[in-house]
Order: C-alpha cells, then structure tokens, then sequence
C-alpha cells in the first residue's frame, strides 16, 4: 500500500493531508502527463462538513485507471510514496496524482 499526501484540503475525505476514506481512485485512463489525471474519489467539502466514517491513514489502497504510469501494476498503484495535488480543488478534475509517472 502505497503512503499518501493530499493536499486537497477541501476534500471531505481529508484530515490533515491524510485520507479518511481508506482507498481512492487515480482516474486518467490514456493519461501521459501528471495534468491528465485525477483523484476520482474526491467530494468538495461543504460547510465545514467532514466525513467521519474511517479514521485519517497515510497508507491507503489505491485503484489507478491511468494504464501508462509505471506504478500501475493491475489497475493498483504500487508506488512506495503517493501524492494527490490540487489544493483548492472543487471537482475531480481539478485534483491529479502528483506521482504519476509515464513509462512510454
């Protein structure tokens, strides 16, 4: 499982650069630069509300549907080290993996 720093702070699912949702999704399927892809699991954060159904993890599953990352092994990331970027994101598509990497 790969260790995760967000810094999408208005994600609902964010507490203190970390992920309370327990997995995510890299959306970005013929992505070949970082900007081509996106945190599928991102929800805007509304009125100061949070989501409280899991605690706050640095390691987390990751689903990656970005097929030309070197760290897609079978649709799962397996980077030591993952970084989820957009810090004033208010959609998916506004967010990207920051550790996208193309093997092309």
């Amino acid at each position: 499982m790969p260790n995760l720093d967000c810094i999408v702070t208005n994600c609902i699912y964010n507490d203190n650069k970390c992920c309370c949702k327990g997995d995510i999704k890299v959306k970005g399927k013929s992505a070949q630069r970082t900007e081509e892809t996106c945190c599928g699991s991102f929800v805007e954060q509304k009125d100061g509300a949070r989501n409280a159904a899991g605690e706050p993890s640095k390691q987390i599953d990751v689903a990656c549907e970005a097929c030309k990352c070197k760290f897609n092994e079978d649709c799962k990331c397996t980077a030591d080290h993952i970084g989820i970027a957009g810090k004033n994101a208010c959609s998916c598509k506004e967010t990207e993996c920051a550790s996208f990497c193309c093997c092309d």
